[in-house]
């Protein structure tokens, strides 16, 4: 334990102070600020590329079933699919829905869009927890539910009347806005409408069966083998995941999330290289005291062990700082929404930010395993130095 307190001490030393080694402490605090700086960026960017990810899943999951039963193009013997798929225990929920291509007419604007058809006490969609204004059990009258951006762009409110034209054959008829829906993502709050399903079908469609079977599970990341057993059952119909529709999307963020970490790798990567010139200047400075402690009896392991601290005493001043600085400005940011997104590109407002505990003891992991690796060489110098040589330098 002594001897564990006299290598700290020195270790310790060797890093210099302020006053008295002032270039060997400036280049350990550059090393110490380039870590720090590194994993701030690290928590920032991890931080907002899961917040990003984790919110447009939520909300993409909240608007739609997590999987999908799809009618090519109809489903008529959608009695007989419920009764069939309703023993695979994983389901929680079963609803009809149906949706198709619509333009909605106002008073003075015309914008095009697409009409879902719902049940009204579908829990399945979860339509309860979007609705801005108006009540969703309107839905099981005459009127129609509009989205948030939509209704801006029509110029309507509740109590409105709007027309709608489509089905086949294309018709124009009218309903009166019941509800304003807001979703969070902005190309559906741009275009979507909805009514009651037997309104759907009746008026578009004469009656046909034009509804999608829309089904949630237990565990949303299970969809793809859930779906698996649906197909199994049911061979005839096509069955679609959340996952699978929004492969691309969530595929192209994972990318983008990998490439903003190598970034930030490398930047840490750099900084513990700073760590070993910083050592390797110690060294050379240090080069008599080095030669008295091994006259003295330290050994060439205790030597070594000496810089290996140093380099990790420098790891984890700059590690504490960056987590200091990267919570700081998370906090901030989270809790005052200092930088505002435009909504009609992102989607949301604020910018997310979401970091688990995982990820934050990967990056202290990483970081630590880094610059204990940075004074690998520096240590192997010092301890290869002879007594003798090391005496005689000047």
């Amino acid at each position: 334990m002594r001897i564990n307190r006299c290598l700290f001490f020195l270790a310790k030393r060797f890093l210099g102070r302020r006053h008295q080694e002032s270039f060997i402490w400036f280049t350990g605090f550059i090393s110490v600020i380039g870590i720090a700086l590194g994993v701030a960026s690290l928590m920032l960017v991890l931080g907002v590329m899961n917040g990003f990810s984790n919110d447009l899943r939520r909300k993409i999951i909240g608007a739609n079933p997590h999987i999908v039963i799809e009618g090519d193009p109809y489903i008529y013997d959608y009695e007989k699919i419920t009764e069939k798929i309703s023993s695979i225990p994983e389901i929680t929920g079963i609803s009809y829905f149906a949706q198709t291509q619509i333009i909605y007419k106002s008073p003075d604007y015309m914008v095009g869009g697409y009409l879902r058809g719902v049940e009204g006490n579908s829990e399945v969609l979860n339509l309860k927890q979007f609705i801005k204004q108006g009540d969703i059990n309107n839905i099981n009258s005459e009127g129609i539910i509009l989205g948030s951006e939509l209704a801006k762009e029509l110029g309507v409110g509740v109590g409105d009347v709007i027309s709608v034209i489509g089905g086949l054959p294309p018709k124009e008829l009218s309903f009166p806005v019941v509800g304003i829906i807001e979703y969070g993502i902005y190309n559906i709050d741009a275009s979507s409408g909805i009514i009651n399903l037997k309104n759907f079908q009746d008026k578009f469609f004469s009656g046909r069966h034009l509804a999608n079977i829309g089904i949630t599970v237990n565990n949303i990341y299970h969809s793809e083998d859930i779906a698996k057993k649906i197909k199994e059952i049911i061979k005839d119909e096509k069955v679609s995941t959340w996952m699978r529709k929004n492969k691309i999307l969530f595929a192209a963020l994972a990318l983008e999330k990998k490439a903003m970490l190598l970034i930030l790798s490398i930047i840490i990567i750099v900084a513990s290289f700073n760590i070993t010139s910083s050592l390797m200047m110690t060294v050379y400075r240090k080069i008599k005291e080095i030669g008295v402690l091994k006259t003295l009896g330290m050994t060439t392991s205790q030597i070594r062990a000496v810089f290996l601290i140093e380099g990790f005493l420098i790891g984890i001043r700059g590690l504490i700082y960056g987590l200091c600085l990267g919570g700081v400005i998370i906090w901030a940011l989270k809790r005052y929404n200092i930088i505002r997104l435009p909504e009609f590109i992102y989607s949301i407002s604020y910018l997310p930010l979401e970091l688990s505990g995982k990820e934050i003891f990967l990056i202290c992991a990483t970081v630590l395993i880094m610059t204990i690796a940075a004074s690998v060489f520096p240590a192997y110098r010092a301890g290869k130095l002879k007594p003798a040589t090391a005496l005689r330098y000047e």
